[in-house]
């Protein structure tokens, strides 16, 4: 975490909507910055993305998704629990998909740069990727300027963010 802030969750059984309380001596740049941040995303409407598993289906929100990626001729979704079928393309998922937070790259894989442990830039032509959950994949080599676009504008933690 930051110095630059201090979160807290409190979760509270009898409260019916989410509510965000701001806590500073002074309203100031970074107080400004918190709460454009909060006001972009509230009226953002993230959809979720409808994944299957066996005879279920489940909405999944994009925040849990760590990579969207083809498998036997299947588009396949991972979280950090299970791997998912999901009965779109690629294309149609990269329109619906928070472009803050997912980057193309491959022409068959999808990756929440939220849930990037780190990039190893070290691979002469290419970049490796980490992800938190332990997999490991690889940049297309006409998708690295996708990618590092996508860092500079801050789409990873580990970046300006």
């Amino acid at each position: 975490m930051s110095d630059l802030l201090d979160i807290k969750l409190i979760i509270d059984k009898a409260c019916e909507k989410l509510t965000v309380t701001i806590r500073n001596n002074e309203r100031n740049d970074d107080v400004e910055g918190v709460i454009a941040a909060i006001e972009a995303y509230a009226n953002k409407k993230i959809p979720m993305v409808p994944a299957y598993f066996k005879d279920s289906v489940v909405m999944l929100p994009q925040g849990q998704i760590f990579r969207l990626y083809i498998s036997n001729r299947k588009v396949m979704v991972q979280t950090s629990g299970r791997v998912y079928e999901v009965r779109k393309t690629l294309r149609e998922l990269e329109a619906i998909l928070d472009s803050d937070r997912f980057v193309r790259i491959s022409q068959s894989e999808i990756i929440n740069l939220r849930k990037v442990k780190s990039f190893d830039f070290s691979a002469t032509g290419t970049i490796g990727v980490e992800m938190e959950n332990g997999e490991s994949t690889w940049v297309a080599r006409r998708r690295i300027r996708d990618v590092k676009s996508a860092l500079m504008k801050g789409g990873s933690h580990g970046f300006k963010n």
